[in-house]
């Protein structure tokens, strides 16, 4: 089973975590993970794919950032997944893989949640 979405998003230097590094104060990261839910939830149109085997999860961006300066926007769009119980944990029990790559054919994130195999 595979589940795959897309999130329409500017990816800024705001997601970045460099800003992390740069000391973000905690209320600033709690707007942007509720932010972040909020597209995430939206953009799955209220799909109810829910994983029971371990994942592999995917995430494509676009934007100017490294590859890892994404690792700080993939947590939070894990942490929904997570919370919206699509995925049983974040950890690496339910967790397999996760890969990070840039694309530059949707502005945003695409997704992807697979069975690992």
């Amino acid at each position: 089973m595979t589940l795959e979405f897309f999130i329409p998003l500017t990816i800024t230097k705001e997601l970045s975590l460099n800003q992390i590094y740069a000391g973000v104060h905690w209320n600033k990261r709690k707007d942007q993970k509720d932010a972040i839910c909020l597209l995430t939830k939206n953009a799955l149109g209220g799909k109810t794919v829910k994983f029971d085997a371990p994942v592999c999860i995917e995430m494509s961006f676009c934007s100017r950032l490294d590859v890892s300066n994404h690792a700080y926007l993939f947590k939070m769009i894990e942490d929904t997944l997570r919370g919206l119980k699509i995925i049983k944990d974040d950890t690496d029990k339910y967790v397999k893989k996760v890969i990070m790559s840039k694309q530059n054919e949707f502005k945003g994130v695409v997704v992807k949640v697979s069975e690992a195999g």
